[in-house]
């Protein structure tokens, strides 16, 4: 693994973040630190000098006199100095005549500080005393040299100690942190190859849980959608074998002169190439819903005024088997945006089969109602044979039967619900299945609701409705 491609993974692009984002920090809290104790020392440093200068004055005031100074008056000065470990100058009355300097020849100052301070003796000014310190020296004297030392040193040390355990918990931290996603990466590495039976573990943070659950159920979807295409293929096998099958032994019957070539045996033969022909209609018909959303011719319609025309065209089935038959709907405009052909064809659908498994004297209830959420559903209950619990789930499956006892030759191939739900989806709906065995069922539609037409003759149509 090169260089470059290994500072790519997540956990080196989060510890080179991490302490990068560390070092920063601490560069800002040194300088604001160094910042605050340049200050503070300043501060230490105008006051000591004060402070010593105080004292080497008070001690000027016992033993000297007023006028010139004597050489042992020298000698004496240049041991209280010595002892306060300051450079002094040390001025007559007027502060201009130089009486003592204790200050070194050549010596310069980067930012010199000078505390002064005048000597009385019985009342009269005798000299004035200037002391004078560099601020930015930190070994003008023992006592700070002494401080300044042990600090740097005890700063280092400290310093190289908290670089290398904030290295340590920055690479920790980002191992742990990266752990979730390279498991990730490496399932999916592993889904894309085709090994799709277990899922990645929702670990990690909140963001990483939500795109693992999704990932997951991505992975689930390709699984049920790869199921069902091969459960498509070999359904759709065995129905085009069986008719096949069929017309194919009696046609060598009639060949071989078993059967006359009659028209019994004809109009069987006939039956045969009807059920195929019906049974690639359905499938083409599967195949063009699924494609709808790209073919469908949207108009603007009261979706109750459709719903009517479907239950007027099949009153008559219902009639005919002693079912109650009822249209329940709303008083207000219900506009919607769909293709009215395929929505006739979703709707005959949904209501042939509540009639065809609805009892005679049952009662089937068809209505149109408006979601709070600006959703229009459109239902279908019935008091039927219902569905188990276990066929619910699968209803809209293509080539499925709830009805296992229903004969070929008598029914569709199981995707009349699969056409329903892909043609509501192509409208932006969605369908749902409520069922008991025994009790009945309830399909219900949900499609989004569309805006109130500016046009004149549409407002008129809906109040005529």
């Amino acid at each position: 693994m090169g260089l470059k491609h290994r500072f790519r993974q997540t956990h080196y692009v989060l510890f080179i973040t991490f302490v990068g984002t560390f070092v920063i920090f601490i560069s800002v809290a040194y300088f604001l630190f160094k910042f605050t104790t340049d200050r503070s020392l300043e501060n230490y440093k105008m006051t000591f000098a004060k402070d010593q200068t105080q004292k080497i004055a008070f001690a000027l005031r016992t033993n000297l006199e007023p006028g010139g100074l004597t050489s042992e008056m020298i000698e004496w000065l240049k041991q209280v100095v010595s002892v306060y470990s300051m450079d002094v100058r040390y001025y007559d009355a007027d502060h201009k005549t130089i009486l003592y300097d204790s200050w070194p020849e050549g010596k310069e100052l980067e930012k010199p500080f000078t505390a002064s301070s005048p000597v009385y003796i019985d009342g009269q000014l005798i000299g004035v005393l200037d002391t004078t310190v560099d601020l930015n020296d930190d070994y003008n004297t023992p006592t700070l040299s002494l401080f300044s030392s042990k600090t740097w040193k005890g700063s280092g040390a400290a310093a190289v100690i908290l670089l290398c355990l904030a290295a340590f918990i920055c690479y920790s931290l980002s191992k742990r942190l990266s752990k979730p996603l390279r498991v990730s990466s490496l399932q999916a590495k592993r889904i894309a190859g085709g090994h799709r039976e277990t899922l990645i573990p929702e670990t990690g943070t909140e963001e990483l849980r939500r795109l693992i659950v999704s990932m997951n159920k991505l992975v689930k979807d390709l699984n049920g959608q790869e199921h069902w295409r091969e459960q498509s293929m070999q359904d759709l096998t065995h129905e085009l074998r069986t008719p096949l099958t069929s017309m194919l032994s009696r046609m060598e019957a009639l060949i071989d002169g078993i059967y006359p070539a009659n028209e019994e045996n004809l109009n069987r033969i006939y039956a045969e190439i009807d059920r195929l022909c019906r049974l690639v209609d359905d499938v083409e018909k599967l195949s063009e819903a699924e494609g709808a959303k790209f073919q469908l011719d949207i108009e603007f319609i009261d979706i109750r005024n459709l719903v009517k025309d479907v239950y007027e065209n099949l009153i008559f089935l219902a009639k005919a088997k002693d079912i109650t038959f009822n249209l329940h709907t709303v008083y207000i405009p219900c506009p919607v945006e769909v293709d009215s052909d395929r929505f006739v064809q979703i709707m005959t659908n949904i209501i042939s089969n509540a009639i065809k498994y609805t009892p005679v004297g049952g009662m089937i209830d068809i209505g149109v109602t408006i979601d709070y959420k600006d959703m229009i559903t459109i239902y279908c209950r019935d008091n039927g044979i219902g569905i188990s619990e276990q066929d619910l789930p699968l209803i809209f499956n293509r080539f499925y039967r709830a009805d296992k006892a229903r004969s070929r030759d008598t029914g569709g191939i199981g995707v009349g619900l699969s056409i329903a739900k892909a043609l509501i989806e192509a409208h932006g709906g969605t369908i749902h299945a409520e069922s008991k065995l025994g009790h009945g069922s309830m399909f219900r539609i949900d499609i989004p609701e569309a805006r109130l037409p500016k046009n004149e003759m549409m407002v008129s149509q809906y109040s005529n409705y």
